[in-house]
């Protein structure tokens, strides 16, 4: 078998994409060169490595085999790489980095604002994807760290704490319920609120392999309830908006909430004390990786700027 790195890369971004326009797009390659170059490639190896599913490109088992062995040599080329730029000053360096869809969005922007000021040529991958996949993503190498909420369920992953932030109750401000809240008397901005109050409301949580979904049954549990779910949603924005709008609550960190969800028609509550989970997000690690410079850099930008009012910065 004769496979150039390039190539090994044009698969597993077809793979990462699920569509050869997406993928052509982002190897800045013709989507007709892309197409002729997955066939030689499933030529050389003497497998198919893709097939069709709905409109959808999927891998075929050999094509599993193939994405995960490449995903460990590109992991071992991204290893050498770093481990030749710790004693150049980070002059140059290549970093593959998960994260959830949502925590992404908010955390991200600003931290790689920071970090391409103070190391510019440090090439940077994004992959968006649910948390169970992220760790899953680890494992096999496919990136090198991951930004990631508490548990880790793979005991293959290390990780190192980053920011805490409490839990909320979304509730919409003509719920009968909020006549329940009550105040500590601590000053801290919000009421709070017995779940056990809200056992028979419909409530909207996240899909399957979010972690914030995980975080929610948690709390159910806690709270000894089993409420109907209403909707399932990957989207955070979505579950505050509905929750907002009546149609049940919500359970989201704190650290999601925006100056601009005061103008929601929503009340938001911490937890009973006895009925409370801490967000915690990571930076997550395969254990037996090697983290690199750029990594460890990452991560000290993280700690310094990702902490938003609210929110807990953990040392």
């Amino acid at each position: 078998m004769n496979l150039s790195l390039r190539e090994i890369e044009y698969v597993l971004t077809v793979a990462n994409e699920e569509n050869i326009t997406r993928a052509s797009e982002k190897l800045y390659i013709a989507q007709p060169s892309l197409s002729q170059a997955i066939k030689k490639i499933e030529q050389e190896v003497g497998f198919l490595l893709f097939t069709r599913v709905n409109n959808k490109i999927k891998l075929t088992e050999e094509g599993k085999l193939f994405v995960e062995a490449g995903s460990q040599i590109n992991k071992t080329i991204r290893d050498l790489q770093n481990r030749l730029n710790e004693h150049s000053q980070l002059s140059f360096g290549h970093l593959a980095i998960g994260m959830p869809f949502h925590l992404g969005a908010i955390l991200i922007p600003k931290v790689l604002v920071v970090f391409r000021k103070q190391y510019p040529n440090v090439k940077i991958d994004l992959y968006e994807n649910t948390s169970s996949e992220l760790e899953h993503m680890i494992v096999n190498g496919s990136i090198d760290i991951a930004i990631l909420p508490l548990p880790i369920e793979n005991q293959n992953i290390c990780y190192k704490p980053l920011i805490s932030s409490r839990m909320m109750l979304i509730m919409a401000k003509d719920n009968p319920l909020c006549s329940h809240s009550y105040d500590m008397g601590l000053g801290e901005g919000y009421r709070y609120f017995d779940l056990k109050k809200a056992a028979n409301e419909p409530f909207i949580i996240g899909n399957r392999g979010q972690r914030i979904r995980g975080i929610t049954e948690l709390i159910f549990k806690q709270a000894s309830i089993s409420p109907r779910i209403a909707l399932y949603s990957k989207n955070i924005e979505t579950i505050k908006n509905i929750a907002a709008s009546g149609l049940g609550l919500a359970l989201i960190p704190e650290q999601y909430l925006k100056d601009e969800d005061n103008l929601l028609s929503a009340n938001f509550y911490y937890l009973d004390k006895s009925q409370d989970y801490s967000w915690v997000i990571t930076f997550a690690f395969a254990c037996s990786s090697y983290l690199s410079p750029a990594a460890r850099r990452f991560m000290e930008v993280m700690k310094v700027v990702a902490a938003p009012k609210g929110n807990k910065n953990i040392s």
